[in-house]
């Protein structure tokens, strides 16, 4: 049988609506009032403050979400207004809501490749000892690539115009 709904559980979040200002970027496009706006519980239909968001966190509805491994995120969207107040037509909501980590078997997002076994050539092993007096007679001579000048200390002393 076919399961509609993907999730186990219902979503949680918490809410706020923006509401248009007539304006444009850079200007604010979307605003609440800090006094008077307050972000809805999904799941109770509770409201809390901006003060208030860890109380919500806290509560058994929201811990059984984090119990089970959910995390916190936040989204936006810009929706067609339910009421349509001063022209406005569209309204934006702010949610923080809990979702489930993907678990893509990746660490750091890094995606995990198969490599084949790379199969090492022995190397021959050295079996004469050499002499160092030897080795040092076989290699080729020295030279120097810089010439070594002596200078004055003096002629280092520059006089700073000022």
């Amino acid at each position: 049988m076919y399961n509609k709904n993907k999730y186990s559980m219902p979503f949680c979040g918490l809410q706020l609506k923006l509401f248009e200002t007539g304006k444009k970027a850079p200007s604010f496009e979307y605003q609440a009032s800090s006094a008077k706006a307050k972000f809805q519980c999904s799941l109770t239909k509770k409201l809390y403050g901006l003060s208030e968001v860890m109380n919500w966190y806290k509560t058994p509805e929201v811990q059984a979400y984090a119990q089970q491994g959910y995390m916190l995120k936040w989204g936006s969207r810009i929706q067609d207004a339910k009421e349509t107040k001063y022209g406005a037509d569209t309204e934006q909501v702010v949610c923080i809501y809990m979702v489930k980590p993907y678990k893509s078997g990746a660490i750091d997002g890094m995606k995990k490749i198969q490599v084949p076994p790379v199969q090492v050539q022995p190397q021959p092993q050295a079996t004469q000892t050499y002499d160092t007096h030897t080795i040092a007679a076989k290699a080729p001579p020295i030279q120097k690539s810089q010439v070594v000048v002596k200078e004055e200390e003096e002629s280092f002393d520059d006089e700073i115009p000022f």
